[in-house]
């Protein structure tokens, strides 16, 4: 049987050609996920950290805030705020003045695992990034924040 060239084409993968974006991407996640996993002991999930660094900035914020700043959609954030209120990382209480709005909170235990979970994280960016330089480094930020509609200091 021949190899359709279209499909060959339109998602090339190394050796047989230049990489297709959506390839390289999807093996840039598996290994950010690979090396999240191997350096970090809380067991929490890098959107679980994400929720953790945004309740640090803001102290407490609606779930819907929390999840643009994290990156999560409203089925996922419905799951990890269940989670991790109940691993007693946040509290969440109903805002008084909308009462279909949850407020989040992050607990003196979240504060906690936070501050042991920061050298981790830099760790594993570090592992991440370790072939790129300084420049290249600041060039694929801008490139995926471009990519994904995150605004990009």
């Amino acid at each position: 049987m021949e190899k359709s060239t279209d499909v060959v084409s339109a998602a090339p993968l190394w050796p047989n050609g230049d990489s297709s974006l959506l390839h390289l991407v999807r093996r840039a996640a598996q290994r950010t996920t690979t090396y999240w996993t191997s350096t970090v002991s809380s067991g929490l999930s890098a959107v679980q950290y994400a929720i953790l660094v945004v309740l640090a900035e803001m102290d407490s914020c609606d779930q819907q805030t929390l999840g643009y700043r994290a990156g999560f959609d409203k089925a996922t954030g419905t799951y990890l705020i269940d989670r991790m209120s109940k691993s007693g990382l946040i509290t969440t209480q109903i805002d008084a003045t909308n009462r279909r709005r949850k407020i989040v909170t992050m607990t003196d235990e979240g504060r906690s695992v936070l501050d042991q979970m920061v050298d981790e994280a830099r760790k594993t960016e570090a592992l991440m990034t370790a072939h790129l330089s300084v420049e290249d480094v600041a060039q694929l930020k801008l490139l995926l924040s471009k990519l994904t509609d995150v605004e990009h200091d």
